[in-house]
This record gives structure tokens, sequence and C-alpha cells, in this order.
């Protein structure tokens, strides 16, 4: 009996130890049974699909302009809230503002380190409103929140290499680079007015938003060559105050200091992107497909669901895989100076489901969505436990769901993702960096196949 039940487990364990490169599998036998698994493989089928528009509402945001002699022109600009801390204080024996001014902390660029650019600042002046979720995609107006007509609040001419930096210091863990924006002595002024007349303005971010100071609009004006992807926006107030001299015992001491309220998850920052219509000419290709960041192309993937359900409604779906290889260069290898990255992480959704996905703040399930990392080794991305996602339309298709034309469509989509201390994927978002990539496959190009590895009842 004990040896019955070993064989079993053992029959149990090869069965289910498949790993997502098996192309073909033989018998399996058990001194108690025989039980065949079978392999069998289909075409689908692909094509590049333009994303218009997409979720950003991220904890980064990006800023510049640039000009890719294989996919067009792309710019992008945010607009950000600050957030005022609760129970927020000044100094209290404050003589001056003396200065305020507009922080954008990066953590790397695409392009040309030494391209020259502007940026402008503009408040806005219509509070955002929950209800405003279109500023949570990169299509937004901007111009539905700020008066174009008016002055700037300020103006810089950047690059993404400050070169008045020393090397000795910008080579040091601890140099951080910035673009710093002085917004004027009147816009001290402005705050420190309020700050004296309704200290209630500043109690919290919800106060400070709706009266002190709604938000900027932070957009390049002129240039072309780079683009910033910042994590950090400070608004960093330089004040001059009073203390307690040491010699008289009075409050006669002159003292120099800063300090700075940020933009954080608490309140808005949202990314509006623009692309060339030299991404129309690229879906219109027919020999590959493309994946494209940020908010460009992804590519759409039609599974051959009627015929694997024809076939296999009664089987066991023991491992369903789809590999996808990518061509070496993106674009053409000779003409871009700047090489574009690898997405390495690649979303499957269906397609039906992109919105809520990333509204939602959904992470893959390996049901109906499923995560595919790029491999050096084989130059592909490779969707393994697929079997679930066609389980799961066939349960559609057996309690009679009305048919759609997105049901056995799915897209891959570059995306990023946020893990715990402990290394699990806990989020993941649209990547909003310069990647790009060129797929095999196409509705003319080289046949793409899937992997079904099943069992008959």
């Amino acid at each position: 009996m004990k040896f019955k039940l070993l064989a079993v487990f053992t029959f149990t364990a090869l069965l289910y130890s498949c790993d997502d490169s098996t192309t073909g599998v033989g018998d399996f036998v058990s001194n108690l049974d025989k039980i065949e698994a079978f392999s069998d493989t289909y075409k689908v089928t692909s094509r590049t699909h333009k994303l218009d528009s997409v979720y950003s509402r991220t904890n980064k945001a990006y800023m510049g302009k640039y000009t890719d002699p294989d996919f067009g022109q792309y710019s992008a600009d945010f607009i950000t809230q600050i957030n005022c801390p609760e129970k927020f204080e000044l100094p209290e024996h404050l003589d001056k503002i003396t200065g305020v001014s507009l922080e954008l902390y990066y953590t790397d660029f695409y392009g040309d380190s030494l391209a020259t650019l502007t940026v402008q600042v503009d408040t806005l002046n219509k509070i955002i409103e929950d209800s405003d979720t279109g500023l949570y995609y990169t299509s937004y107006e901007p111009k539905d929140y700020y008066d174009e007509t008016k002055a700037p609040l300020a103006v810089k001419t950047y690059a993404a290499v400050d070169m008045s930096v020393s090397d000795s210091l910008r080579n040091t863990s601890d140099y951080y680079p910035s673009i710093k924006i002085d917004l004027g002595e009147s816009f001290g002024e402005h705050i420190q007015s309020l700050y004296t007349s309704k200290p209630e303005y500043f109690k919290d971010a919800y106060s400070f938003i709706n009266n002190v100071l709604k938000g900027f609009y932070v957009h390049t004006t002129q240039g072309d060559g780079s683009v910033v992807y910042i994590k950090d926006i400070w608004l960093r107030l330089n004040l001059d105050y009073k203390i307690k001299s040491e010699s008289t015992g009075e409050i006669d001491s002159l003292v120099h200091g800063n300090t700075v309220l940020a933009a954080s998850k608490e309140v808005l920052m949202s990314t509006r992107l623009e692309n060339s219509d030299k991404l129309d000419e690229l879906v219109n290709e027919k020999g590959h497909t493309y994946l494209k960041t940020p908010a460009g192309l992804c590519t759409e993937i039609t599974l051959p669901i009627n015929e694997i359900y024809d076939t296999h409604k009664e089987d066991t779906l023991n491992s369903v895989t789809l590999s996808i290889k990518k061509y070496r260069y993106a674009g053409n290898e000779n003409s871009n100076t700047f090489t574009m990255g690898i997405p390495q992480n690649v979303l499957m959704v269906r397609k039906g489901d992109i919105d809520t996905f990333f509204e939602q703040n959904k992470t893959y399930d390996n049901k109906t969505s499923f995560l595919g990392t790029y491999s050096s080794n084989t130059n592909s991305y490779t969707f393994s436990k697929l079997n679930r996602l066609i389980s799961n339309i066939f349960s559609e298709i057996r309690s009679g769901e009305e048919y759609t034309e997105d049901r056995d469509k799915v897209l891959l989509i570059p995306v990023t993702t946020e893990t715990d201390a402990e290394g699990n994927i806990i989020g993941v978002s649209h990547d909003m960096e310069v990647n790009a990539a060129k797929l095999f496959g196409g509705e003319d190009g080289e046949e793409l196949n899937i992997e079904i590895v099943y069992t008959k009842p």
C-alpha cells in the first residue's frame, strides 16, 4: 500500500514539474495507471497597437523633448501639486521669505547631456478636484488648468548635465542632479503675506492647495535633445528669522535658513506626453511588431481560442507557453546616436482589462494578467502559465457569456515594477522611460506559436 501511494506521488510530481521550456512530452507512467501527456502547437497572430494615452499617476515626473529618427519627436511635461504637512509652521520670529525656488531632482535622463532646453513654470488657476480623473492620463489638456496668456512665473535654461558642477563632486554618491528654478521675489512675498494673515491656510495640504498654491504646470518651451526622469520635487523657502542672542538674551540675532515643501503621493503629480505621427507609420508595418515607451506602442496578440476550445474543451491544460523573440535593434542601428533601453518587464493583460488594471493599481495575478521578463540569454520574452488564462476564457464560453471582439486578445505592455523590502512585486505601472523593442511576428512576419501540454480525462 505504501509503495502504491509513493508511486502516485512520484507520478504527480513528474507531471506537474514540467517547466516553461517544455516543447514536447512523452508518456508518464506509474505502476498503477498509464496517463499520457500530449503536446500541441497553435499559431498566434500579432500586430502593433498604438497607445494614445496611458495612466500616469506615478511617483515620478518626466520633462523634456527628444526627436528620434525612427520613432519621431515626443515631449514630456507635468502638473504637480505641493504638499503641506499638517501643523506646518515657519520660524516664530520670521523676518522675511527672501526667495523661493522650485527644485527638480532627477535620477537619470535620456539623450544629449549637453543639449540646451528651456523650462517654463506656470501656476495653476483651477483647483483640481478628485473627479478630474482625466489628469491621470498622459493626454490631458494643461490649458484647462492654467492661463497661457498670463506671464509665466519663471523661466529657466538648463542641460541634463550641469557643467558648472565639478567632476569631483558629480562623481560622488552624495551628488543629486537637479534643475533649480528661481520663482521670484514677489512669489515669496505672496507666500509670506498669506502665512501672516491667514495661518489656517497652512494647516494641511487641502487648505494649502485650495487657498495658497493650486499647483504648477512645468513644461519645456524651447530646445530638443533630452528628457529627465524626475524623482523629487521641492519647493524651497529661503528665510531670514530672528533667534535669542546668547550675549544679550534678546531676540535680535538674524539667522538665514530654509524650509522645504515637497510633492508627494498624497497630492497629484501627473505627466503629459505627446508623440509625433511617426508612430502611426510604425503601426502599419506588417513584418514585425513594436514595444515603445513612453506611452507609445505595444503589441497585440490574438489567441486562437475557438480552435483550442474545439479541440481541448474536455482536456486538462497542464501548461501553455508563449515565447516571443526580439530583434537586436528596435530601429535603424546606424541612425540613432543614443541607444534606447530594452523594456525589461512586459505585462500581458486582456485587452478589455487595460484601463481597470492600472486605474485600480492591480498587480499581475497569473490568471488574467502575466509578467514576462526579458532574457538576454534567449533574447526573448516568455509568458508561462497561460493555461489559467485560457481556462478562464473556456469558462466564459461554457457559461454563455456574450462574445466580444476582445475576448481572445491580449496586449503586451512595457511596465515597471515596485517591490517591497523582501523583493515581492507589489505594484505595476506603465514604463515611462525611453525604451523600445522590435519583436518577431506581425501579420506578414515570422510565425509565432503557442505551446500546449495537456492530458486527456
